[in-house]
């Protein structure tokens, strides 16, 4: 089941091309450039990564599907790519990269990216996904969120996974040096994904049965991590100095897409609007940081003033 799909760059593509249409140095063209063509790449990345999560996974009951999700905790930012969670509360975290040239892994588990003819260093994505589970670890928490087995919050498995475009040519140290195994294909997620099923020891795997849960209830803990997204508008003009004062007046001048996201009543788990999810984010001191329709943010509010509603 897809929870959450992944949202629009649109907007942050046109701002970027607008700015490349002004007076700009050279040096500040290269670097708006090397901005647009990496947003594009990464788009391009997710994009393909997302079409092979949904073919294997969002037609299933037992799997939910979360694109593109942004959490906040205590200053920690986390920007994860696809979520999947199964009825067993296995959450796999996936980072998708698209280097189509090749990547190389040293023996220290350093990343090398292949482009312009040589190898060039990049951050971890190894790193970088264990500091997203460890923001999402933080959030479930905060929120309680996982359903409770006898008043006890039910563990999830958290697995670590970074997707290679199928194209990509890894190049891997030995695994006494190194273990790569996270690093994968995009395209052989499902296979790998049920590998580590048949991996699993039958102590293990008893213990990851007794948590098992209803297709509902892993709709519902899906919608509550959804509903916890924070998106982020990139002001690029402030970001590179350039006055756009033409681009943003034609901006203003369009009427507002109150376009539905699928943010979801934290109380009744109805529907709720965009605008009225950023009403709940900008009072989070009565909110809790937390969504709410309009009809449970009176409940939330007489709750909190001592009054029955």
């Amino acid at each position: 089941m897809i929870i959450k799909e992944k949202d629009s760059c649109e907007s942050a593509v046109k701002e970027l091309e607008g700015i490349l249409q002004q007076n700009l140095s050279s040096e500040k063209r290269a670097l708006v450039e090397r901005e647009l063509a990496a947003l594009r790449k990464g788009q391009k990345g997710e994009k393909d990564a997302a079409y092979l999560i949904n073919f294997d996974f969002g037609n299933s009951e037992n799997w939910a599907v979360i694109h593109d999700l942004r959490l906040e905790d205590n200053g920690l930012v986390a920007q994860i790519d696809h979520l999947l969670i199964n009825r067993m509360f296995d959450i796999y975290v996936l980072e998708s990269k698209n280097f189509a040239d090749g990547v190389k892994i040293g023996d220290n588990g350093e990343f090398l990216a292949y482009y312009n003819k040589s190898y060039h260093a990049i951050p971890s994505p190894i790193e970088q996904n264990r500091r997203h589970i460890r923001v999402l670890k933080n959030c479930l928490n905060t929120h309680d969120i996982m359903p409770k087995r006898l008043g006890i919050s039910i563990r999830p498995c958290f697995r670590s996974y970074i997707l290679m475009s199928a194209k990509s040519r890894i190049i891997r140290p030995e695994k006494e040096k190194f273990d790569t195994s996270m690093v994968i294909k995009a395209d052989v997620l499902r296979t790998t994904i049920d590998q580590v099923v048949d991996k699993m020891n039958p102590i293990t795997n008893f213990t990851t049965i007794t948590k098992i849960c209803g297709s509902s209830t892993l709709r519902d803990v899906a919608e509550k991590i959804a509903s916890l997204h924070r998106p982020i508008k990139m002001d690029y003009a402030k970001r590179f100095g350039v006055d756009l004062p033409r681009i943003r007046s034609t901006e203003r001048s369009k009427p507002v897409s109150r376009e539905r996201k699928p943010y979801y009543c934290w109380e009744c788990r109805s529907a709720v609007s965009t605008v009225v999810a950023e009403y709940c984010w900008s009072y989070k001191h009565i909110f809790d940081n937390k969504v709410y329709c309009k009809k449970c943010q009176k409940l939330v509010v007489e709750r909190r003033n001592g009054k029955r509603g």
